[in-house]
């Protein structure tokens, strides 16, 4: 639920749930993190100024999926403690503050408007695997978490669904530096955390 089409200027609050994919690369040997897709979740609080222009503070959590892949060149560079090279136990989470600028097209009286808009805020993101590197190498594990810069792109469609009331389909960007520590050898990494959400 979000600020009605129809609605007056001013204050409004909004509950979002859904899924998300996220992306970690890296610059470098263990180049790229790859997650299951699991859910996210939102909540915002905005004020309408136009009938066209509103601003929102949102609160989010993208949770941790499981690992698929910790990857080295494109082949296996961390593997799960046992035989076999499986994806390490482990996930990446991210719990984000952003302060949104929204339009929406159309008039006040339309029960259907497409919106767009551009936040900018702070992404925490918690990074936890154990596994083994590829090849026999030793144990290697993480327990980390940063605090970055982030921005992110939005788009969806509101749909009124009474004069106080929406439903928003909403799709989300957003992007950001993230970085932590390893214990096992292979230090400090630093790279780039994408993700995407509907």
């Amino acid at each position: 639920a979000g600020a009605a089409a129809a609605e007056p200027n001013g204050w409004y609050g909004a509950i979002d749930a859904g899924w998300h994919t996220a992306d970690v690369e890296t610059n470098r040997s263990i180049d790229s993190f790859e997650t299951e897709d699991t859910w996210a979740g939102f909540a915002r609080l905005g004020y309408r100024f136009t009938e066209n222009w509103r601003v929102e503070l949102e609160g989010g959590h993208r949770a941790g999926g499981d690992f698929e892949a910790i990857t080295a060149g494109g082949a296996p560079g961390i593997c799960a403690v046992g035989g076999g090279c499986a994806a390490p136990d482990g996930d990446i989470a991210s719990t984000t503050l952003m302060l949104n600028v929204l339009f929406d097209f159309g008039s006040a009286d339309s029960s259907l408007r497409p919106f767009i808009g551009l936040g900018a805020g702070v992404n925490r993101v918690n990074t936890e695997f154990s596994g083994v590197l590829a090849g026999g190498g030793g144990a290697v594990s993480a327990d980390d978490s940063s605090s970055k810069l982030a921005a992110q792109a939005l788009a969806g469609l509101a749909w009124a669904i009474s004069d106080r009331a929406h439903l928003d389909l909403t799709y989300r960007y957003l992007i950001s530096n993230m970085e932590f520590e390893t214990a096992g050898g292979l230090g400090d990494f630093g790279g780039r955390y994408e993700d995407h959400s509907v």
